[in-house]
Parts: structure tokens; C-alpha cells; sequence
């Protein structure tokens, strides 16, 4: 009799032991995840953000998601998790990665030329044709950006940018620095559809949102409707105002992009888990593409890639100057962490929605603010 009541006073001790440490665990990551809530909650009010959808996933697993703020400050519509962002330039991700994965297919090369994949575009200046697709790809081309000629990236067509810039200087030679071109991702988009034999739009809507379920991505800008979408907004001269993310199908390689917070995860998970390329081509695309005078640029084959300090690796890229969307990872851990930011706006970008990611990911993974 006393053995047993021994034996029911340990497995009662365990018992309250594994429950007070699973208790504990649990509380220190509810803590945190307080914490970041937070963090994000202050930011909010210090910014002016007007609606944001947030979500961190660590090792690929999504562990937290908060939605904070408006969707439409007009109107005072809450923000869902199932609102759309129009998430502009992260649109690159998208298509970098979905041309990086066709040429593979097509036993094609990333080091052929513009010319070579578009022998028929002779209206293409002799020095764009020179460009490689490696070189626009990583924004080390050195052409000149439509955006500078205040041409956005809502042209009529293609040939309406190719005429006002045709005789436009570079900005360097070919692989001498690395400088953001949106006119990059038009000829990428003309490669896409040339390589592939189809319209860039239906392409990513038959092989990437359909076969993937996102069923909320769809390209578009600010004057097509699309239902569920957010207001976005920018301050001008001290006001605040709608900002018009307009895009036309020129474009859409370069940003155009609407989805939810939701199915945009739903395809970070699918990169990193290898369902879309393996990783050893994933790590060929995070790489950052080495300059002429030995240096790494800022860029791969269409992530923003580059080093932070005690050895943790950023790649992702931005949007608008209101999103951002950042995965990182240790070279000497298996840990990763991936934050997503989308936001619809703020009335002051004092600290940059990339600032705010890096800080949320530094809760995580210490060192990522050094």
C-alpha cells in the first residue's frame, strides 16, 4: 500500500511538473509575441500608420499574426486579415522567382543576353540588347530607370517607354554598381512572355495562383476594382492623401501585384519548403551578384540580398515604401525567421516599414539590430 501511494505522489509530482514547464514555455511566447504586439501598436501611434497586417513565422511555421487599424480611414473601416494590399515592388519577388524557375525548365541561361531571347526587337537599343538578364535582374544594368523621366509604371505600352528613353544615357556601365531600375523588369517581363509563349498575367495566374491557391492574388492598379482591397494612402507636403498605386500589364513583372497577408505566407512557405525550386537554386537567387570591382551588390536574381552583421543573411525585398517583407537566416544555425509587413500607409515614414520589420525580427533572432 505504501508503494502505491508512493508511486501516485511521483506520477502526480511529474505530472504538475511537465505542466508547470509547458505552462512556462507557453508564457514566454505569449510574452514575446505581447511584446511585439506592442511594439507594433506603438509604432502605429508614433507613425501615424493608418492599417497593417503583420505575421512572423519562424523555421517556415507561422507563429503569430496580428491585424491592427483601418482599412479605409474615410469610411473607419476596421482592417481584416483577409483585406488586400496592393504590395507593389514585392510583385518582384513573384516574378523573379517564377522567371528564374522557367528558364531552368527551358534550358535557357540567366547569362544570355536581351538580344539573344529578343532577336525580333530591334526597336531595343544596341546597349539594352546587350544587357544580360542576370544584369536586370539584379539592378546592376546601369540603364536608364523610367522612373527618373517620370515615366511610373503605368505607360500605354511597352513602346511608349522604349521611345522616351531610347536615347537616354546609363547611369554606369553594366556591373559597375548596383541602382533600382524599374525599366529592367519591362524588358524581364517581354523575356518572360517570349520564353514562356504566353501573357505574362495568365502565365502567373495558371502556374503559381491556381496551382497554389492563392486565391486572392490578382494583378491590377488603384483605378481597377478589385474587391477587398485597402485604401492606401501617403502624406504630401505635410497631408495626408490617397496614393495612387497605378500599374498597367507593362508593368506587372516589375509590381502590380494585389493579395492578402494570407495567401502571400501561404507562398513565402511554399519557397522556403522547396516546392517551387530547391535549395540549391534558391540559394543561387539569394546570392548577391558580385560587381566588377570585386564587391557584393545589393541585390541577386531579383530578392534584395545582403549581409547584416554577426552572421545573419536578410533577403526580401520592399513595396511602396509602406510594405516589407524580410526572411532571415544564420550561417551558423538551421533558425530562421520571416516577417511580413503590409500596411496601407502612414502619415510619417520617420522609421521605415524595413525598420520596423528588422526590429521585430530582432526579438527573435538576436543580432539582427546590432
Amino acid at each position: 500500500m505504501k508503494k502505491v501511494l508512493y508511486l501516485l505522489i511521483i506520477i502526480s509530482f511529474t505530472s504538475c511538473k511537465n505542466k508547470t514547464e509547458h505552462n512556462s514555455k507557453s508564457l514566454t511566447k505569449n510574452s514575446i509575441y505581447e511584446q511585439t504586439d506592442a511594439y507594433v501598436n506603438k509604432m502605429m501611434d508614433s507613425l501615424g500608420i493608418i492599417g497593417l497586417n503583420y505575421a512572423i513565422l519562424l523555421n517556415k511555421e507561422v507563429v503569430h499574426q496580428k491585424t491592427f487599424g483601418l482599412s479605409n480611414l474615410d469610411l473607419q473601416v476596421a482592417m481584416k486579415q483577409d483585406n488586400l494590399f496592393p504590395v507593389a515592388s514585392i510583385s518582384k519577388l513573384f516574378s523573379s522567382t517564377a522567371l528564374n524557375k522557367l528558364l531552368k525548365t527551358k534550358d535557357r541561361s540567366i547569362n544570355e543576353t536581351v538580344g539573344q531571347i529578343l532577336p525580333e526587337r530591334t526597336d531595343l537599343p544596341l546597349s539594352w540588347r546587350n544587357l544580360t538578364i542576370k544584369q536586370l535582374l539584379s539592378h546592376t544594368s546601369g540603364m536608364p530607370d523610367q522612373i527618373d523621366y517620370q515615366i511610373f509604371l503605368n505607360p500605354e505600352n511597352d513602346e511608349f517607354v522604349i521611345e522616351a528613353l531610347k536615347d537616354k544615357p546609363f547611369v554606369f556601365e553594366p556591373n559597375e554598381s548596383t541602382r533600382y531600375c524599374a525599366t529592367g523588369f519591362l524588358l524581364l517581363r517581354m523575356v518572360f512572355e517570349k520564353v514562356s509563349g504566353q501573357n505574362f498575367e495568365a502565365y502567373m495566374k495558371e502556374n503559381y495562383f491556381e496551382k497554389f491557391d492563392l486565391t486572392s492574388a490578382e494583378y491590377g492598379g488603384f483605378l481597377k476594382t478589385i474587391p477587398n482591397r485597402v485604401t492606401s494612402y501617403r502624406t504630401v507636403n505635410g497631408q495626408l492623401e490617397l496614393f495612387p498605386l497605378g500599374y498597367s500589364p507593362s508593368m506587372y513583372a516589375a509590381a502590380g501585384l494585389n493579395i492578402n497577408i494570407e495567401d502571400l505566407t501561404k507562398w513565402i512557405q511554399y519557397v522556403l519548403n522547396e516546392k517551387i525550386m530547391n535549395k540549391e537554386k534558391l540559394s543561387t537567387i539569394w546570392k548577391p551578384v558580385i560587381l566588377n570591382n570585386g564587391k557584393p551588390g545589393y541585390f541577386g536574381l531579383g530578392w534584395e540580398t545582403y549581409k547584416l552583421k554577426n552572421n545573419i543573411w536578410m533577403t526580401g525585398h520592399g513595396g511602396a515604401g509602406i510594405s516589407s517583407v524580410r526572411h532571415y537566416w544564420k550561417t551558423d544555425s538551421d533558425e530562421t525567421v520571416t516577417i511580413i509587413l503590409l500596411t496601407n500607409g502612414a502619415r510619417n515614414w520617420l522609421q521605415t516599414p524595413d525598420d520596423i520589420n528588422m526590429t521585430i525580427a530582432n526579438y527573435f533572432m538576436s543580432g539582427v539590430i546590432d
